[in-house]
């Protein structure tokens, strides 16, 4: 999950812009707080496991403030956690690690954090765009497969009789996912894979097009519009995590709501949510089934009996290796 998730960018949006009005010292007048690189205290010749850390203090009070979450607390990861970050990083493409060490900024933790991550561009008074990464440390106790059905379940309205759940085996943590998807969206923010990371991000710090960021544009028809042919009942209702005041689809809909993925482009659900989560999720799946040869199926089981999809068959599969490809080329 990236900034442009909406309610809770909307609110990101208005509240740093009030913090940055109300600040009377501004090296960059025109950035919100949490946008700016000074608060981070960035070394650029810091080792990345030291960029790994208790989130700045100002930043932390920011994240309180838009998730409405006065609970907020930052974690210090272990040496050994630092290192599995590391390590799951590393089965990436090697340009994702070269853009960490390049532009990163700092990688936090905050406990309670309402979904697995969120990365968010950070800028310096010159117009040079770096990011941050929060993500959710339950993510290093959970297996893929709890991480995976929790954010699943969180999609839709319980209802007695009903379950869903995710196969995506114990082999490996549910921080793999989370690192998978966010630094896909970083990869995003500083070197463009997609027509437009953030509609919200101000043209200044864009990235230049990348002559093959048309591979999007035959999916979509705008950021967050599936063109006509791949857009599908109750996508619009699509939320998470109870952010956007979720979730609103009933589980009795779970059915025909997966049943719509298989053959398609999207490697999920919420990859259909705009062509910046579907490339991460794209990234995210594709590594998991691709490279990790780890399962990813989703059960949903009700009265009638189970129903059981999985997504990266056919074209969101053929779609993820080529992501994969672009990444590579980097």
């Amino acid at each position: 999950m990236k900034k442009g998730s909406y309610p809770r960018l909307l609110c990101l949006v208005l509240l740093l812009g009030a913090a940055a009005a109300c600040e009377k010292k501004q090296a960059s007048p025109e950035l919100p707080v949490m946008a700016r690189l000074e608060i981070y205290g960035y070394n650029p010749y810091l080792r990345l496991e030291g960029r790994l850390g208790q989130m700045p203090a100002i930043l932390l009070e920011q994240y309180r403030l838009m998730d409405g979450r006065p609970d907020y607390k930052s974690y210090n990861p272990s040496p050994a956690e630092k290192a599995l970050f590391l390590q799951y990083l590393r089965l990436m493409p090697p340009a994702v690690e070269r853009i960490f060490m390049a532009r990163c900024v700092g990688v936090y933790f905050v406990e309670g954090f309402m979904g697995n991550g969120l990365t968010s561009w950070v800028a310096d008074s010159k117009g040079k765009t770096y990011f941050h990464m929060t993500l959710n440390p339950a993510a290093f106790r959970q297996t893929l497969t709890e991480t995976l059905t929790e954010r699943e379940r969180s999609c839709f309205i319980p209802a007695r009789g009903w379950t869903i759940s995710v196969d995506a085996g114990s082999e490996y943590k549910g921080l793999a996912y989370a690192v998978f998807h966010e630094a896909a969206h970083a990869v995003d923010y500083m070197a463009g894979v997609t027509p437009l990371v953030d509609p919200d991000l101000p043209e200044r710090y864009r990235p230049p097009a990348r002559p093959d960021g048309g591979f999007f544009t035959k999916t979509w028809a705008s950021h967050s519009a599936p063109s006509p042919g791949y857009d599908y009942p109750y996508r619009d209702k699509l939320t998470f995590y109870g952010l956007g005041g979720g979730p609103k689809i009933p589980l009795a809909e779970a059915p025909g709501i997966y049943n719509s993925l298989i053959g398609g482009p999207f490697a999920s659900l919420y990859g259909s949510k705009s062509w910046a989560e579907d490339l991460a999720e794209l990234t995210a799946y594709g590594l998991i089934v691709r490279r990790l040869g780890q399962p990813y199926r989703i059960t949903v089981a009700g009265p009638a009996g189970k129903t059981v999809s999985e997504p990266m068959e056919g074209r969101a599969g053929r779609r993820a290796e080529a992501i994969l490809q672009l990444l590579e080329k980097i």
